[in-house]
C-alpha cells in the first residue's frame, strides 16, 4: 500500500518518499459531495471560506505545482481555512491547506505519477494525512467503491471527490475535529462483494488522545 503524504502545519512531519511541505498553494474546482460537508461553517460561510482560501493558496504555487485541466477539489472546510487536492498537468498529485487571509499556507506534492501508481488489484490508497484546522484524510479507491467510514462503529461524514487518473481512481475525503489515535474502518464494495479495510489515523498510540478502534 502506498504511503500517504503527511503534513502538519506546525511541526511538519513527512514520510521519506515525499517532498517537503512548502508555503505554496493552488486553484480548486468545486467538489462533488457525498453526505454532508464538514459542519464547521454555514453554506454561505463555506463558499466564502473556500474562495478566500483558494485565492490565498493560488498566489504561492510554483509552475510545476499548478493544477492541470481538472482543477482542484475541496477536501475539507473549516471556519477560516480549507484543504484541497489536485493533479498537476504532468500527472503529479498535490494537496494544500490555507487560511482565508494571512496565516498558514502549506502544500506537498508527489510529482512522479509512478510514486502513486494505480493498483493492479482492489485496494485503498492512503494519499493525504494532514492536521491544520482538523485532521484531514484523503484516500483513493482503486477497483472498488467506498460505502462508509466509521470510528468505533459510528459513521463519519465523508466526501466523494471527482475521480483522478483519467477517471480510474475514486477519491474520498473525511476529517476529524481533533488528532485521533487508532484507525477508522472503511467498508468497500468490490464487484458484488463487500469487505472492510482500515486507515491509520495521526494520533498514534497515545492513550490520552481520542481513539478509533
Amino acid at each position: 500500500m502506498n504511503r500517504p503524504l503527511v503534513c502538519a502545519v506546525l511541526g511538519v512531519a513527512l514520510l521519506p518518499s515525499v517532498v517537503a511541505c512548502t508555503a505554496r498553494g493552488g486553484r480548486p474546482a468545486e467538489a462533488a459531495s457525498w453526505g454532508a460537508a464538514s459542519p464547521r461553517a454555514s453554506a454561505p460561510g463555506r463558499t466564502q471560506v473556500v474562495d478566500a482560501s483558494r485565492a490565498n493558496l493560488t498566489t504561492s504555487l510554483s509552475t510545476a505545482d499548478l493544477p492541470g485541466p481538472t482543477g482542484m477539489y475541496t477536501a475539507a472546510v473549516g471556519r477560516a481555512a480549507a484543504t484541497f487536492v489536485w493533479e498537476t498537468a504532468a500527472g503529479g498529485f498535490c494537496f494544500g491547506s490555507a487560511a482565508t487571509s494571512g496565516g498558514f499556507i502549506s502544500t506537498s506534492c508527489v510529482h512522479d505519477p509512478r510514486d502513486v501508481p494505480f493498483s493492479a488489484r482492489p485496494a485503498l490508497v492512503p494519499l493525504v494525512s494532514t492536521y491544520s484546522f482538523a485532521e484531514v484524510h484523503v484516500i483513493g479507491a482503486d477497483r472498488e467503491t467506498v460505502r462508509s467510514v466509521t470510528c468505533n462503529g459510528e459513521p463519519l461524514t465523508f466526501r466523494r471527490l471527482p475521480p483522478f487518473m483519467n477517471g480510474r481512481r475514486e477519491l474520498y475525503a473525511f476529517d476529524l475535529t481533533e488528532p485521533t489515535a487508532g484507525r477508522v474502518t472503511v467498508t468497500v464494495v468490490r464487484g458484488r462483494a463487500t469487505t472492510t479495510e482500515h486507515v491509520a489515523l495521526m494520533g498514534g498510540s497515545l492513550k490520552h488522545r481520542t481513539s478509533c478502534r
